[in-house]
């Protein structure tokens, strides 16, 4: 019983991070969240540039107090990318 709360509990906290990841993304990229999708993509919305990538990366990393390395963020091409990083 308490492997399937614990479960639960990494799976809430999980879409907790999705929530937080996609609201910054649209704030900074300009764009409505109910628009992304995780297949979302770098260069599908005119304001997703390396600018705004880097500014995605301080903002999260703020959020979740967590350093990437810069292999890592170079090789992050989407919102999926952006959530497997920090969640």
């Amino acid at each position: 019983m308490i492997y399937i709360h614990n479960k639960i509990a990494h799976f809430t906290q999980w879409k907790k991070n999705e929530l937080i990841i996609k609201n910054t993304i649209s704030k900074i990229i300009k764009i409505n969240p109910k628009k992304l999708t995780n297949k979302l993509k770098v260069g599908d919305v005119s304001n997703w540039d390396s600018l705004a990538q880097i500014n995605i990366y301080l903002n999260l990393k703020k959020k979740f107090n967590k350093e990437i390395s810069i292999e890592k963020l170079s090789k992050i091409r989407s919102i999926k990318d952006w959530i497997k990083l920090f969640s």
